[in-house]
């Protein structure tokens, strides 16, 4: 008997498949961060989410963030793009945030890669496949990739 096996290659600009994504949370570079409170900032049209309950005037948390153009009312697709910029009503930004560092990490737009968004009982959920964000002072590049998961 013959058995033949299908093979196939994953091209480098693949979204990462839906189990390397976080649930929850959201992982820069190779540390992982737990979602432990999400906000709707909707004065500047931003999702947040938080690895910690923020207090006080300097809070010691990590934070994931997605900006819209408009916040999302219905699920669709968007392109993640370079930010800062001024976002279509298809695109957004998507940023890290480390507090022990003061690093902040944005989207640069080059992976050509898209994220899901839900919206189930009024709440927005977004799932971000891995991009490439660069950091705004050191000029580093990592990835980042989770699910920011409004509460």
């Amino acid at each position: 008997s013959v058995f033949l096996l299908p093979s196939c290659k994953k091209s480098s600009s693949s979204p990462a498949p839906a189990s390397s994504i976080p649930a929850n949370g959201w992982k820069l570079g190779t540390t992982a961060y737990a979602t432990a409170l999400s906000s709707r900032i909707t004065s500047i049209n931003e999702l947040s989410a938080f690895d910690g309950i923020p207090s006080g005037s300097s809070p010691s948390v990590n934070t994931f963030n997605v900006y819209f153009s408009a916040l999302p009312t219905t699920g669709g697709t968007y392109h993640i793009v370079q930010y800062p910029a001024t976002l279509a009503a298809n695109e957004i930004g998507v940023s890290a945030a480390i507090f022990a560092t003061s690093s902040d990490y944005l989207s640069t737009g080059s992976d050509g890669i898209d994220a899901a968004v839900t919206v189930t009982g009024g709440k927005i959920t977004v799932v971000v496949p891995s991009v490439r964000v660069k950091n705004t002072t050191a000029g580093a590049s990592l990835q980042l990739t989770g699910t920011l998961v409004e509460q």
